[in-house]
């Protein structure tokens, strides 16, 4: 870009023009703005598929890795030969538009044509495209709104164009726009993010039992339980090839899964992920804006299903009441009635209440590997299962693909994203540094029982009666978090208190934290007075605003 002034214009200030002249590359911009066809999930034959999985001759390997690989070749070779032809898709020019463009054709080619019939055709051709491509996208869109299908989902299949990272802060906040600047920041901060920073010392295991063998019928429940459509890992396998397969599949894979679970450890292609950086709101520029989504493997993730399966019982009956998250028979709506409720009643009775709600700094990718094996140990699970999952979170990589290079990223710490297991893993961990709390006589007597929190997976209230006591509270629950390497985030970690409680500050390490009137709490505006008004308002703003974007 050429920039210079012109001093001789006269603007009436001392303010000078400014001219600048731009150059574009045409063919970099297309190929970093190129959204290809979308990538639709294939369609199986079931019976070309048991065919192709009788006739092909399965290997077997001792060592879990190479066994595996095995495995992949002979699911991707019978994939291959069962897979369907894709269906057309609706057009998306009419008639009317597809004429005018052969129309532009042979004008173009008529060498006796006119400047004016070039540009009288190229107008209408475009006026025509338009018009039928937004006829196209409301057709689309009314189908998947008649069909009770995701509205979102349509709408990002109907993109005409895909959008590529063009310019990231550093860690000092100056924007850097070159690939290899925008790779080296997204590098550093997941590399940070996933590194251990906490030591957490491992609880001695009793005595290992042999886990019981996995059964068909597990592998069919699992897979049943996964979703349509799911994204695949970087093996390629698809949870549609699994769902095809029938019992020959189910059999397959226990047999496979027995070896593993018997060995006490897993292929280190399960150990592989890839992440997609999705923005979630805010400055583009800034990579703490981006939620990492991770991809990992479909029989790993059938896997872990089974075992949480025969676990679940165990770690649900390991969590105390209080907490709501990832449980059967328990939803957010339980803990929003009882926020309600507290607030409705102190009102009545004029008693005092104070509450905090609480945010964590990536909970979930911080929480330390060791807390969450001593948690299930805790817990009451056999030190079979306790192992087999160690496999599953120790020594785990993930890539992230932003431009050519895939940038590998180790991870040290938290439970894997993506994985059916990990909010109950996260839970647990939760639950063993909570458990050492000594909140007995803590918090608001509700039926003879004290209640001091409550907990949505990493949301948790506090619950108190004065400032003094929340100050305690806080302050104690900063200790243990800290133990298990998560760390409260101040910015958005907010108190809120009803015009009967004193007008002391709660300060978590001597920073003072932020008073609010209201608090969205799980989907839901929280104030002291319950007034709905407000929360009327907003959730209509949110309707319209959805209903904006598509």
């Amino acid at each position: 870009m050429d920039t210079t002034v012109l001093p001789s214009f006269d603007s009436g200030s001392d303010h000078r023009l400014l001219r600048a002249k731009v150059r574009l590359n045409h063919r970099t911009f297309k190929r970093d703005t190129h959204r290809g066809p979308p990538i639709r999930s294939p369609e199986y034959n079931e019976a070309k598929l048991q065919k192709a999985m009788d006739a092909y001759h399965w290997k077997r390997a001792e060592n879990p890795t190479e066994d595996y690989e095995e495995l992949v070749k002979g699911l991707t070779f019978c994939a291959r030969a069962s897979m369907e032809n894709h269906k057309p898709t609706g057009e998306r020019l009419n008639a009317k538009a597809k004429q005018l463009l052969r129309r532009r054709g042979e004008i173009k080619r008529d060498p006796t044509a006119t400047h004016l019939e070039k540009i009288t055709i190229n107008k209408a051709c475009r006026i025509a495209m338009k018009e039928s491509l937004r006829e196209h996208r409301r057709n689309k869109l009314l189908t998947a709104a008649t069909q009770k299908r995701s509205l979102k989902r349509c709408r990002r299949e109907l993109a005409d164009y895909t959008t590529m990272t063009t310019c990231l802060k550093d860690k000092d906040g100056l924007p850097k726009t070159a690939r290899t600047d925008i790779e080296r920041i997204v590098t550093d901060f997941y590399t940070n993010l996933y590194r251990s920073t906490t030591v957490v010392s491992r609880c001695s295991s009793p005595t290992e039992e042999r886990p019981l063998p996995i059964l068909t019928s597990e592998v069919r429940n699992a897979i049943h339980s996964l979703k349509k459509g799911t994204a695949p890992g970087p093996d390629g396998i698809t949870a549609d090839l699994l769902r095809v397969g029938g019992y020959t599949m189910n059999k397959l894979l226990a047999d496979h899964f027995n070896c593993y679970l018997e060995a006490g450890t897993i292929p280190n292609q399960w150990k592989c992920s890839k992440t997609v950086l999705v923005l979630k709101k805010g400055d583009n520029e800034d990579i703490g804006n981006y939620r990492p989504i991770a991809l990992l493997s479909i029989p790993y993730k059938l896997f872990t299903k089974i075992m949480l399966n025969r676990l679940e019982a165990t770690l649900d009956a390991y969590q105390p009441v209080e907490q709501a998250g990832f449980r059967k028979g328990f939803c957010c709506m339980d803990h929003i009635h009882t926020v309600v409720q507290l607030i409705e009643r102190c009102r009545e009775y004029t008693m005092p209440l104070v509450l905090t709600f609480i945010d964590y700094k990536k909970a979930f990718d911080s929480v330390e590997t060791n807390a969450v094996l001593d948690a299930l140990l805790q817990a009451g699970v056999d030190s079979a299962y306790v192992n087999i999952l160690e496999q599953c979170n120790v020594g785990t990589v993930t890539t992230i693909q932003l431009f050519d290079k895939k940038l590998r990223i180790p991870i040290e710490k938290g439970v894997r994203q993506g994985d059916t297991i990990s909010p109950k893993l996260f839970t647990s961990a939760l639950q063993y540094a909570m458990s050492r709390l000594n909140w007995d006589e803590k918090g608001l007597p509700i039926d003879g029982k004290m209640l001091s929190n409550l907990r949505f997976a990493d949301g948790i209230v506090l619950i108190s009666k004065n400032t003094k006591e929340m100050n305690q509270l806080i302050n104690e629950l900063n200790e243990v978090g800290k133990s298990i390497g998560m760390e409260i985030n101040m910015k958005k970690t907010q108190t809120m208190a009803n015009q009967w409680s004193d007008n002391g500050t709660i300060q978590l390490d001597g920073i003072p934290l932020q008073k609010v009137d209201s608090f969205v709490y799980l989907g839901r505006e929280i104030n002291m007075k319950n007034d709905l008004t407000t929360e009327i308002a907003r959730r209509r703003k949110a309707a319209w605003a959805a209903m904006d974007t598509i």
